[in-house]
């Protein structure tokens, strides 16, 4: 898993995650990847779970449309958002990686 994009991060929730989310790889690999494009570079720590769960919301919303289906994949998103700024908090080397991984998916 190390040579995916954002192994290590994937291989966190992989690790963290619930049975759930170790059914659905494919899924749960597509939304680490969009909350990387998503994650709020600079906002407030208190503030950054908020904010990724409207972003994850607008996009599931966009590309599903099925009012069902969005519930469902949110239900996912949420857990993954908050295993992701579990990552993140862990220590310095994750926030600055996470940093440039989100630069680097936005330009």
């Amino acid at each position: 898993m190390a040579a995916t994009k954002y192994g290590p991060l994937k291989a966190f929730i992989l690790r963290r995650g619930s049975m759930r989310l170790a059914l659905h790889g494919p899924l749960r690999d597509r939304l680490v990847e969009q909350i990387v494009e998503e994650w709020p570079v600079g906002c407030q720590v208190d503030r950054i779970e908020e904010v990724l769960q409207a972003r994850m919301s607008v996009r599931l919303r966009e590309r599903y449309g099925s009012v069902v289906a969005v519930f469902l994949l949110s239900a996912l998103a949420n857990l993954i958002i908050r295993l992701v700024i579990d990552w993140w908090l862990e220590n310095e080397a994750h926030r600055v990686l996470m940093a440039g991984w989100s630069q680097e998916a936005k330009g």
